[in-house]
């Protein structure tokens, strides 16, 4: 009872920003999508720096940012389903496998090209090949990556697949491609999961739902990609405790239960919608927790180097998915 008393305000106010977030994106979301995650960093961040957060409050929003967080990413695991998404072919499977890794050496690539953080680097190609945020935020710990990192590839992910959004709905309208291409495209190659179908369906459902599916296949990633990065990351150092993170394993675990089709869809949404919520209260905690003094140095070199890794993957995905479809 006393550890909930000292979560519960930083709880509240972390909520309660949430809260504020979706409204401020529901409002403005006509003009452009920035996603109620990177409202939630951006108003976290200037509280903080504006007002200093209160000590009283640190509990609640380390909670949110560690235990949130994780929560979150298991749910995500519901929203898999691996029937469907080989039914879409080998071609498009293997398309996902080969993509992922070769973003991420490109954006390590990229990374030594503009002498940046290791770390960053790499967390942008996460964030990039995976599904945005939430991926660049579950990878932090496999690679033991300071909080300023991850706040600066948050960041930038989301801020890029916002502009993503508008730029693919554009291209959905006065494009010749087929909806398989289309939907192909969109769900390869934008960053987060809700960038990606919202970009898809702007061509329509049958867009919409393929470009689900691939997205969902980068999803699946998140396993072997957390393996091979804990292991890259932290071979030899003795020092390192960094553990593999037990909740990718619980991830893939609720996607295997979700493609049983043994739960009924309107559970299947409460579910999704609890992981989007406690994954947009851990990245109000990440801002609130944020010293923009210490990332500004970090910012504007990043987000170059993100702009031009999502514009070669886009350009080239583009052509690879016109080939397979």
């Amino acid at each position: 009872m006393e550890k909930i008393k000292k979560l519960l305000p930083g709880l509240l106010f972390v909520f309660l920003i949430s809260i504020i977030s979706m409204f401020i994106n529901d409002g403005i979301k006509h003009i452009i999508n920035l996603e109620a995650l990177t409202i939630g960093i951006i108003l976290g961040i200037i509280y903080n720096n504006t007002f200093k957060t209160s000590d009283v409050l640190k509990p609640g929003i380390t909670f949110s940012l560690k235990t949130l967080l994780k929560w979150g990413i298991v749910l995500l695991g519901f929203k898999l389903n691996f029937r469907a998404l080989m039914e879409l072919g080998p071609e498009v499977v293997v398309m996902i496998i080969l993509y992922v890794p070769s973003v991420l050496i490109l954006s390590y690539l990229l990374g030594k090209i503009f002498k940046m953080n290791n770390k960053v680097a790499v967390l942008l190609g996460v964030g990039s090949s995976i599904c945005g945020a939430s991926a660049v935020v579950a990878m932090s710990s496999c690679i033991n990556a300071e909080e300023d990192d991850s706040i600066v590839a948050v960041s930038i992910i989301n801020f890029l697949g916002a502009i993503g959004v508008l730029v693919y709905s554009t291209i959905a309208i006065t494009s010749g491609m087929s909806n398989l291409e289309y939907g192909v495209w969109s769900g390869i190659s934008l960053q987060g999961v809700a960038h990606a179908i919202a970009a898809a369906f702007a061509r329509g459902d049958q867009s919409g739902e393929i470009g689900t599916l691939v997205k969902m296949g980068r999803v699946v990633m998140l396993v072997p990609v957390s393996l091979a990065l804990s292991y890259v990351f932290n071979r030899g150092n003795k020092e390192s405790k960094v553990k593999f993170p037990m909740y990718i394993l619980y991830f893939i675990l609720a996607g295997i239960i979700s493609s049983l089709n043994i739960l009924s869809i309107g559970f299947i949404n409460i579910l999704s919608k609890l992981s989007s919520v406690f994954i947009l209260m851990a990245m109000v905690g990440m801002g609130l927790s944020v010293n923009i003094k210490a990332i500004k140095d970090k910012g504007m070199k990043a987000l170059i180097m993100g702009s031009l890794l999502f514009l070669i993957i886009s350009i080239t995905m583009h052509a690879v998915s016109i080939y397979i479809a």
